[in-house]
């Protein structure tokens, strides 16, 4: 695969919805606490950075401290919501790469992005932007909001056996997520939900020239 490749399948019309069911935890929000918020979702961004590993493309990952009311403690990707000195989701997504794991923003060439993933829970609206960059940066984190970084392979994000599902709880109400389980992490919810749209546009990519 090559960034080109990826280049041209996110131009295409994107699989959305449909891709997102694959890894939508059930139920998607939890009824008579979710979805009941007093303003418009918070705009945000995350950086999806595609990067050289072992002859291979790999992502890679935070894992959030513990601090946070909604996804303390989760494996995501490095973003944040959108603030004023922000044009677009680009800049957001740069800026809070740049924050968390210190990748600097000029270091980012940037091909495409996927479709915005809504979160019931926290009412955040994020836009997926889709990066590149020549080398495995030097990762600084920020101590406040990153616990490690994790890098995966895309193999491995695509390889069927490390997908699974766990019984999780969501506001003391148990729900059903599907998710990757890479070692002793488990990538679930939103960032899943990324993952699966950018392995069924690049799996269907590969099958029309076949």
């Amino acid at each position: 695969m090559t960034i080109e490749t990826v280049q041209k399948v996110l131009a295409r019309e994107l699989p959305g919805a449909a891709a997102h069911a694959l890894m939508t935890p059930e139920p998607n929000h939890v009824k008579g606490i979710e979805e009941i918020h007093q303003h418009s979702p918070v705009n945000s961004a995350v950086l999806m950075l595609l990067m050289p590993y072992r002859e291979d493309w790999a992502i890679p990952f935070i894992q959030r401290t513990s601090v946070g009311k909604y996804h303390g403690g989760q494996i995501a990707l490095p973003g944040g919501k959108m603030e004023p000195e922000d044009t677009n989701a680009r800049d957001t997504a740069l800026r809070e790469c740049h924050e968390e794991i210190g990748v600097k923003p000029e270091d980012v060439t940037i091909i495409g992005s996927l479709s915005d993933v809504y979160i019931p829970l926290s009412n955040f609206n994020i836009t997926p932007i889709v990066g590149t960059i020549p080398k495995i940066p030097n990762f600084v984190l920020s101590e406040d909001e990153v616990e490690e970084v994790i890098v995966i392979p895309l193999n491995d994000l695509f390889d069927d056996k490390n997908k699974t599902s766990r019984s999780l709880y969501r506001n003391d109400r148990q729900i059903v997520a599907p998710g990757y389980k890479i070692d002793n992490h488990f990538i679930w919810g939103a960032t899943a939900m990324m993952i699966a749209e950018l392995e069924t546009l690049l799996k269907t990519s590969n099958n029309d020239r076949t």
